[in-house]
């Protein structure tokens, strides 16, 4: 069971590497004159906002939010698989 959740929690690490890989690449889809602040720290994080980024941005950005939701929820079950190993 050790290894189930090392294999989860590396899986996890893969999928949100590539989610970092996404954001980045949103961030060069920024519209001209937008700076890195304007775009990201701001409430709704620019979130689906296509007066900041262009239209590949906003696909960027969604491949972005799903693989970092989708490697947190990997983390979960690591974690609870390693909890499963060590309690039992």
């Amino acid at each position: 069971m050790r290894y189930i959740a090392l294999a989860l929690a590396g899986l996890g690490a893969g999928v949100e590497a590539y989610a970092i890989v996404c954001e980045r690449r949103m961030q060069r889809q920024r519209r001209p004159g937008v700076s890195y602040w304007a775009a990201t720290l701001r409430r709704d994080g620019g979130w689906q906002r296509t007066d900041l980024f262009t239209p590949e941005g906003l696909v960027e950005q969604r491949r972005a939010a799903r693989s970092g939701m989708i490697g947190a929820g990997l983390w979960g079950l690591a974690l609870v698989a390693w909890l499963v190993a060590n309690l039992t």
